[in-house]
C-alpha cells in the first residue's frame, strides 16, 4: 500500500518538474524573443503613478472576491458574523499560495479552510463555504475563458485549421460549468454524477470516498436551494470580479500608449488565462507567451512580455501582502496550539 502511495507521488512530482521546467524554458524563450533591454525600456515608462492607479483598482476588486466569500460563510454559519477585513487578509493569503505553489489555482484553498476554521467557523461550513466560493469563481473564469476561446475562433486573423479545435474547447467548457450548476440543481451532484456516468463507483477503494462526497455535496447542494436571493448577488459579484481582467488589461495598454479595441482587450483577458489551470506557479512562461501570441495574432504593436511582467509586479504586491498575512497567523495559530 504504501508502496503504490509512494509510486503516485513520485509520478506526480515527475510531472510537477516536467511542467515547470517547460514553463521555464516558455518564460526564457519570451524574455528572449522580446529582447531584456525593451522589455525594461517599457517597465521604465510605465510610471510609478500609473502602477499605483492600478494597483488600488486591484485591491477594490480583491475586496469583492472577499465579499462573495463572507456572504457565503455569512448564509452558511449565521451564528457568528466575522468582520470583512478578515475575509479580505484570508482570501489574500489563499491567493498568495495558490500563485507560488504549482497547484492549478487550488493551493491555496485548504489554508482558507484552516484560517476560518481558526476563526471559530465549524469545519464542514468552513469546506462547503470554500468549495462554494471557488465554485463561484471557476465557473465565471471557465465561461469567460470559454467565450473568448469561442470569439477567437471567429476571428479572421485564426487559421481555419485551428478554428474547429477553439469551437471544441469552448463548448466542452461551456457544457462543464452546465453540467455542474444543473447537477447543483437538481440534487444530483456534479462529481456522483461524473461517479455514476464512468462507473468509478465499482471501484471498492474508492466506495466509501463516494459516500463522503454525497454527504459533502448534499451540504453544498442545500445551499443553492435555500439562498436563492443571495445567489443573485454573488453571481453579480463573480461577474464584476471577472470582468475586472478587461479593465486591467485596458488600463495597463493604455498607460503603455496603446489603446485597444473591446474584441482586443477580450481575448487579451481570457484565452492566455488557460495558463492558471496548468500546475504551474502563476502560470509562468505559459501566460507571457500566451500574451505574445494573441497579440501578435490581433496585430497589437505592444511589448507583451513587459504588459505580462507589470501585471505580475502588481501580482507581486498582492502575494507579498497574502504571506505577511500567512506569517502573522501562522504564529498566532502556533501560539495558541
Amino acid at each position: 500500500m504504501k508502496k503504490n502511495i509512494n509510486t503516485k507521488k513520485n509520478k506526480r512530482t515527475i510531472w510537477l518538474v516536467i511542467f515547470f521546467i517547460l514553463g521555464v524554458v516558455l518564460f526564457i524563450h519570451a524574455i528572449y524573443t522580446a529582447g531584456i533591454k525593451n522589455i525594461i525600456d517599457s517597465i521604465v515608462k510605465f510610471s510609478l503613478t500609473h502602477f499605483l492607479i492600478l494597483l488600488v483598482l486591484s485591491l477594490l476588486n480583491f475586496y469583492l472576491y472577499s465579499l462573495r466569500w463572507e456572504i457565503i460563510v455569512g448564509s452558511i454559519h449565521k451564528e457568528k458574523k466575522l468582520p470583512s477585513m478578515i475575509f479580505f487578509w484570508n482570501r489574500l493569503a489563499a491567493y498568495a499560495m495558490s500563485y507560488i505553489t504549482p497547484s492549478a489555482q487550488l493551493g491555496g484553498e485548504p489554508l482558507r479552510v484552516i484560517l476560518t476554521i481558526d476563526e471559530g467557523i465549524p469545519k464542514n461550513k468552513a469546506v462547503s463555504s470554500t468549495i462554494i466560493d471557488k465554485a463561484f469563481e471557476s465557473s465565471v473564469l471557465i465561461l469567460f475563458i470559454s467565450f473568448g476561446t469561442l470569439t477567437a475562433a471567429f476571428d479572421s486573423n485564426i487559421g481555419m485549421t485551428g478554428k474547429p479545435f477553439l469551437i471544441l474547447i469552448s463548448l466542452i467548457l461551456i457544457f462543464i460549468v452546465f453540467w455542474f450548476y444543473y447537477t447543483s440543481f437538481k440534487n444530483i451532484g456534479f462529481l456522483s454524477s461524473l461517479f455514476k456516468i464512468f462507473k468509478i463507483s465499482k471501484i471498492k477503494k474508492l466506495k466509501n470516498f463516494e459516500n463522503k462526497l454525497n454527504i459533502f455535496e448534499k451540504e453544498m447542494n442545500q445551499f443553492y436551494h435555500e439562498n436563492a436571493k443571495e445567489m443573485w448577488k454573488l453571481i453579480l459579484i463573480s461577474i464584476i470580479t471577472i470582468s475586472f481582467l478587461l479593465v486591467e488589461h485596458f488600463i495597463v495598454a493604455y498607460f503603455m500608449g496603446v489603446k485597444l479595441t473591446f474584441l482586443q482587450v477580450f481575448l487579451a483577458s481570457t484565452v492566455p488565462y488557460i495558463a492558471y489551470f496548468l500546475p504551474l506557479p502563476g502560470g509562468i512562461g505559459v501566460l507571457e507567451s500566451g500574451h505574445a501570441t494573441m497579440f501578435m495574432l490581433l496585430g497589437v504593436n505592444i511589448n507583451a512580455i513587459a504588459f505580462v511582467f507589470i501585471i505580475r509586479l502588481r501580482d507581486f504586491v498582492l502575494v507579498a501582502l497574502g504571506l505577511g498575512r500567512i506569517w502573522y497567523k501562522g504564529l498566532k495559530i502556533l501560539k495558541k496550539n
